[in-house]
């Protein structure tokens, strides 16, 4: 009994060896091809027996005599799921060849919720970027990109869906959560498509880019001048110029807010500007820009304070008049 077992696993371990997957070996070990382009592999033995290739497309029949190698060759890959097996007689050993058929995609295309309307700073927007008809869109990673009105390029988020078992072609649809600022206005974003099939693959990976997309972000003024409260002199008589400057989108209105003074200052008001002429005591107190649009408003005040003619000024003007009276009396 014990000769026999010796002999059942002794045949085994035979069997096994001749079975393991370097029994044959395929070269390349691994295959990418692009639909509908030709390809070719070898099995190779190394003693010579009967193989065949077995497959929907190219198959090769079990040889007639025992041989060192078979090709396999198709003209044109049309099989999405096809998976070539070099056997020999029997079925004894077997190697499958690893084949990843792959598509480009037809278009890749950008667009974002609300499109056209323009966005708003501090709204939240879904960015979505579809890849149409690409296999196999297990190896796709699409990336979405900003970049800003002086060139800076942005990388926002790149993404993978992992369907390794899905070979045929597929639209894969990827999303992004995006929230605006008024640096973004004049923006532009986009994504691009990059079939990564590893070092077998095309070199570099394929990229397609969707069109950018220029943005239109919407924001409530702000005042361009330090915040805040200001104070100024000016002496009394003289022209008081105050100009205001906002950044905003819509472009801002400008209003002033005056103190109340007796008499009424002459007041030479532009868009952003307010002059007024010849000013008096009574005018001073805060001058108060207000720029708004239709998202909010901002202010700017500064505080003036008008004062009288210095000592030496007036001094000055006395001295004028007794020289005129002196000449007067000569």
């Amino acid at each position: 009994m014990e000769i026999v077992i010796g002999l059942l696993l002794s045949s085994l371990s035979l069997y096994c060896d001749f079975t393991d997957a370097e029994c044959l070996v395929i070269s390349p070990a691994r295959l990418v091809v692009k639909y509908g382009d030709p390809a070719s592999a070898k099995c190779t033995s190394d003693t010579p027996v009967e193989m065949g290739w077995e497959t929907t497309q190219g198959g090769v029949a079990l040889t007639d005599k025992e041989v060192k190698f078979l090709n396999w060759r198709v003209d044109s890959v049309t099989d999405w799921t096809n998976n070539p097996k070099c056997f020999t007689d029997g079925g004894l050993c077997q190697k499958q060849l690893n084949i990843t058929v792959y598509k480009l995609p037809d278009r890749v295309s950008f667009s974002y919720r609300k499109y056209p309307d323009p966005m708003v700073e501090g709204d939240q927007y879904l960015l979505q970027c579809l890849v149409q008809n690409i296999a196999p869109i297990g190896r796709l990673r699409v990336t979405f990109y900003k970049v800003n009105t002086t060139g800076e390029q942005t990388e926002l988020d790149t993404q993978q869906k992992h369907k390794d078992n899905i070979k045929t072609p597929e639209n894969g649809t990827y999303t992004l959560d995006f929230t605006p600022s008024r640096d973004d206005d004049g923006a532009q974003l986009w994504c691009s498509a990059m079939l990564d099939l590893g070092p077998e693959g095309p070199q570099p990976p394929p990229v397609m880019e969707s069109d950018r997309l220029n943005i239109n972000v919407h924001y409530k003024p702000l005042i361009t001048m330090s915040p805040g409260r200001f104070s100024m002199n000016i002496t009394e008589g003289d022209t008081l110029s105050l100009a205001c400057s906002a950044k905003g989108n819509p472009a801002p209105s400008y209003n002033w807010l005056l103190p109340q003074s007796d008499p009424a200052p002459n007041i030479t008001e532009g868009r952003s500007v307010v002059t007024i002429t010849n000013m008096a005591k009574s005018h001073s107190g805060n001058y108060t820009c207000i720029a708004s649009n239709p998202l909010g408003h901002s202010t700017w005040t500064v505080n003036v304070k008008v004062t009288g003619a210095s000592c030496q000024a007036a001094g000055s003007a006395l001295v004028a008049v007794l020289l005129l009276q002196l000449i007067h009396w000569l």
